[in-house]
């Protein structure tokens, strides 16, 4: 595990989830989504003790724990570090059950709890709530962009480096070409989140999930890979609706068809993607619904 310079004072350590860090001028340092609990935070603070770095700051792009599950353990460490996200992703951070809740549509079971296991092990608090704009830390200009979709706590921050995090708006080739599936909350604010990327001045984007951090012109077709993903089961789904169908067939469909590998947490948050799919259709006034012998069945209106 390194640190890694991506541009001046801007700097990421790779790993199941990349984590961003900006050195300041005084040898203190923010962090961006310190990650999952466990030997992942020990060896990041060894990082930083050796180049006498003290961590001040810790910025959550948004409310899933494989990116902030570690704040507790730098919390311990580092008795005074602020901790900062949404507001939507502080609702999730604070009251852990919820995710699980929200995916499961009710109350959770052993079986998801299992598998969401790599929690923190500690209650999080958020110090302090970050909106969309200029956000200034320590004598220096951050921007924080509103990046929904995801999730709808989701943030992209921009430092003053030209460096543009992005958590989970994006995930990398190497897995969007395995997982393109997405787990997405609304489709229409991802869909305006990817558009919005290439209005903003950056030089350099890192993805939370990727193998490298990538140029402005790379993220481009990386964008375009991701609206390709979402067109593409969103098109699925419009073939399946033009008889009435329950989400459980739709979904077996889409598993069986796109040859998708899955356990049972992976199988609630594709159904969770798939009446996200289903929502923005219906918001676009294309599907309907009946209901008969006890099902939900929907369906695509008459043009």
């Amino acid at each position: 595990m390194n640190l890694i310079n991506i541009s001046g004072n801007t700097f990421y350590i790779r790993g199941g989830t990349n984590t961003g860090l900006y050195l300041f001028d005084n040898n203190s340092a923010l962090i961006i989504d310190p990650g999952l609990s466990g030997a992942r935070p020990n060896k990041i603070i060894k990082i930083l003790n050796e180049r006498n770095i003290e961590l001040k700051y810790i910025i959550n792009t948004h409310e899933h724990n494989d990116h902030f599950g570690a704040c507790s353990q730098f919390k311990e460490y580092y008795k005074d570090v602020e901790i900062l996200s949404s507001e939507e992703a502080k609702l999730y951070i604070e009251k852990l059950e919820l995710f699980s809740k929200y995916i499961m549509g009710g109350k959770s079971n052993i079986f998801m709890d299992e598998k969401l296991k790599n929690r923190s092990p500690k209650e999080i608090c958020i110090d302090t709530v970050i909106t969309e704009g200029i956000l200034n830390i320590n004598n220096k200009k951050f921007e924080v962009f509103n990046f929904k979709g995801h999730t709808p706590g989701s943030i992209g921050v921009l430092t003053d480096d030209k460096v543009l995090f992005v958590g989970d708006l994006l995930v990398g080739e190497e897995m969007l070409s395995k997982y393109d599936f997405l787990f997405l909350f609304d489709i229409e604010e991802q869909i305006k989140s990817l558009e919005r990327i290439e209005n903003i001045d950056f030089e350099y984007m890192v993805i939370a999930h990727s193998k490298k951090f990538i140029s402005k012109d790379e993220s481009y077709k990386i964008i375009d890979k991701h609206k390709t993903a979402i067109d593409k089961y969103m098109n699925q789904v419009r073939t399946y609706l033009n008889n009435p169908i329950t989400i459980e067939n739709i979904l077996k469909h889409i598993i069986v068809n796109n040859n998708l590998s899955h356990n049972y947490k992976e199988y609630h948050f594709f159904k969770s993607s798939l009446i996200s799919l289903i929502s923005y259709l219906i918001d676009l006034g294309e599907v309907n619904y009946i209901l008969k012998d006890g099902e939900l069945l929907y369906y695509t209106k008459n043009k």
